[in-house]
């Protein structure tokens, strides 16, 4: 068995080993320089509470050691303690050093970022993003920023800054060119900027890599090159693409119509009478087709086109009056006297 007398004497009180740890401390400091006690400080794999210990001692003998108020900022910064964090940094924000300066502005943002979203308070949240833009801004302008792009990217984007977005989009579509998310964000940011020769690589880029919604891109180039009145480029991205879809052969025959192109606008038109699935879309686009006819003045041609579908739409009140008003249009009176009797005939049938 053990003596309990002689375990007792062994026995170290709370406020001894306190007491004993202060004495360490006091004799690092006095011993050591000041700059070998930083180092061990801001080494990243030290112990963070004997490190705090540590500095917390140093500031109390330099209180004003910017470099050692650095630190300390740092570590607070690692615990994310900002109500530490945030007043020493704003401090250090004026200090004649730039290099202190800037990491502050770094740091600040940060820790702010941090508040930002511990808050509810929606009148704080307000004034702390007034705020991160500013240091964000400064930030971007000094090249404060680190090598995590991504990161940098997501803060650009929170502040709402387009022009630090593209800039970091730029880097990181650099390291993946196939992101089509990436390549997306620096298309639309790109035309926004005016950046020509940008925005038709992101674009034929997405044209390749955007498998799941292709034919968005091939309408998002056919605007761009209306935008920049490229419009024989634009005919040939509607025509390449015209039987891939129904939406884009119907700009197709629009297009054709705008450049006077009136014969392939109505073959166009034609042709999407036949693809589409109901009776009420073909009597439309049939209707459409003789129209764009008449529109280039071509009257012989509509009457004609008109002519092949009378029996087919004798049944149909509002078609077969088209269709004679076209007759008439073009002139083609014998035509207009000819349907007019078949619809009597037809309807007295009916009647019978």
């Amino acid at each position: 068995m053990y003596d309990a007398d002689k375990d007792n004497a062994n026995v170290i009180t709370n406020k001894e080993l306190l007491f004993l740890v202060g004495i360490f401390i006091f004799i690092l400091v006095q011993l050591y320089p000041k700059n070998i006690l930083q180092n061990i400080i801001e080494d990243d794999h030290s112990d963070y509470a004997l490190t705090m210990v540590y500095l917390e001692d140093l500031l109390k003998h330099h209180p004003n050691d910017e470099m050692l108020n650095l630190v300390y900022l740092e570590k607070k910064m690692e615990v994310r303690d900002v109500n530490v964090s945030i007043p020493l940094a704003r401090k250090l924000m004026h200090s004649k050093k730039e290099f202190i300066r800037d990491k502050a502005t770094v740091l600040a943002f940060n820790a702010e970022m941090i508040k930002y979203f511990q808050t509810k308070d929606k009148r704080e949240k307000r004034r702390l993003y007034r705020h991160l833009r500013r240091l964000f801004s400064i930030i971007f302008t000094k090249k404060l920023y680190d090598s995590d792009i991504k990161q940098w990217y997501a803060n650009a984007t929170f502040v709402q800054n387009d022009w630090a977005r593209y800039y970091f989009l730029k880097r990181l579509i650099q390291k993946e060119p196939t992101n089509v998310k990436w390549l997306r964000n620096a298309y639309f940011l790109a035309l926004k900027f005016g950046k020509k020769e940008d925005a038709k690589h992101y674009l034929n880029a997405l044209l390749v890599y955007d498998t799941k919604d292709p034919l968005q891109w091939t309408m998002a180039k056919y605007y761009a090159l209306l935008r920049y009145h490229k419009y024989d480029e634009a005919q040939r991205v509607l025509e390449h693409n015209a039987n891939r879809s129904l939406q884009i052969k119907k700009r197709l025959a629009s297009f054709y119509l705008m450049r006077s192109l009136y014969m392939k606008a109505s073959q166009t038109y034609l042709e999407l009478s036949r693809e589409v699935h109901t009776p009420k879309e073909r009597d439309l686009y049939v209707k459409k087709a003789i129209q764009a006819l008449q529109s280039g003045n071509l009257l012989k041609e509509a009457s004609s086109l008109a002519h092949e579908y009378e029996m087919e739409y004798i049944g149909n009140r509002d078609m077969r009056n088209f269709i004679l008003k076209v007759y008439l249009a073009a002139g083609r009176l014998d035509w207009a006297d000819s349907y007019a009797k078949k619809i009597l005939r037809y309807d007295y049938r009916g009647l019978k």
